[in-house]
């Protein structure tokens, strides 16, 4: 009878077990944006964005530590937090540009974000030429800006502007080993009267970082990685049109060991406004030779700064034993001819 009695009192306790270590959701901070700058005495400075629980999409607040390491740092937040810091839901990664410009410091971070798994793999990456900590804190003091407006903003899905370009942790990561493909990071900052200004593309090889690029240039880019699912309007000399969509084929070939692309990119297009006795075959022809001229000086910079942000390498791999593709930025892609085609037709 002892002995039933006793098993009657344990059934609760083990129904209890495996969830005495969980910790209530409402005792947990989940930072959106964490952003990492590092000053010229080695120390990073890590700046957290967190919703305030009780107003999710209303408000939020910053938590600013600095520490000899991104992981002492962030240990730091947790031994200051009254509550449990959760970093699951973080959207997005702000590196402010002195960090940006150091090689060593860009792919220690890379590595660090990819085996810590702390932050998820998906969240993107941004470049800011401000100190991150006033960047956060003066997005925060606009009224009306919910916590997700800053991810909201490099998110394809959210009214999405075409130029914008956005790029997660994990192509990051895999841009580190890639011979045929460079990485490209978008660049904002605060806007005056909006949540962000943005000011083109960083490009990076092996983490070093290249060249920027402008913001007209990073369509062009999106357009080529037929990524351009919306629309933008382009000012020409006697026009303006907005481009309601792209698509774009590729043909490579190896002619004599060079290798040859064919990028024959065609958009559609509606007039917005333009002047009297202008042709639509004119307005067309100016945008092709506008698109053609900047593609070309884009690509000549790149070829020269031996970074290949287009991935045009990706196009090759058949043609180029392994062994060789460890060369295509220094032997093939400076012999590059791509012959860039654009196309249009005009709709109502």
């Amino acid at each position: 009878m002892k002995i039933k009695r006793l098993c009657l009192l344990l059934i609760p306790v083990l129904l209890l077990a495996g969830c005495w270590d969980i910790k209530d959701i409402n005792k947990r901070f989940f930072p959106l944006i964490v952003a990492i700058s590092k000053e010229n005495d080695e120390a990073y400075t890590i700046t957290l964005q967190m919703p305030i629980p009780q107003n999710v999409n209303e408000a939020s607040r910053t938590v600013t530590v600095k520490a000899n390491s991104i992981g002492s740092a962030l240990e730091q937040v947790q031994l200051d937090a009254e509550d449990v810091i959760d970093y699951s839901q973080t959207q997005l990664i702000f590196i402010q540009s002195n960090l940006a410009k150091e090689q060593q410091a860009m792919q220690k971070l890379i590595h660090f974000v990819m085996n810590a798994k702390e932050i998820p793999s998906r969240a993107l990456l941004a470049i800011t030429d401000e100190n991150v900590e006033d960047l956060l804190k003066d997005i925060n003091q606009k009224l009306g800006i919910q916590t997700s407006s800053i991810y909201d903003y490099f998110n394809k899905g959210y009214d999405w502007a075409p130029e914008i370009f956005s790029i997660p942790i994990w192509k990051a990561y895999q841009s580190l080993f890639f011979h045929t493909q460079d990485l490209a990071i978008p660049v904002a900052s605060a806007g005056k009267d909006t949540v962000l200004t943005f000011e083109g593309l960083d490009v990076f090889r092996k983490g070093e970082k290249m060249e920027r690029i402008s913001t007209a240039e990073s369509l062009l880019l999106n357009m080529v990685q037929n990524k351009n699912e919306g629309g933008t309007v382009e000012s020409l000399e006697s026009a303006d049109i907005h481009i309601i969509n792209s698509s774009v084929k590729k043909h490579a070939t190896m002619k004599n060991k060079r290798p040859v692309l064919s990028v024959d990119l065609h958009l559609t297009m509606r007039i917005l406004e333009k002047k009297q006795d202008i042709s639509d075959k004119h307005i067309q022809q100016q945008l092709q030779q506008r698109l053609e001229q900047r593609f070309h000086t884009l690509l000549q910079r790149l070829q020269e700064a031996h970074t290949d942000i287009f991935g045009f390498g990706q196009q090759f791999r058949q043609f180029i034993p392994y062994k060789e593709l460890k060369n295509w930025r220094t032997t093939y892609y400076p012999n590059l001819q791509v012959d860039f085609n654009v196309s249009t037709t005009i709709t109502q």
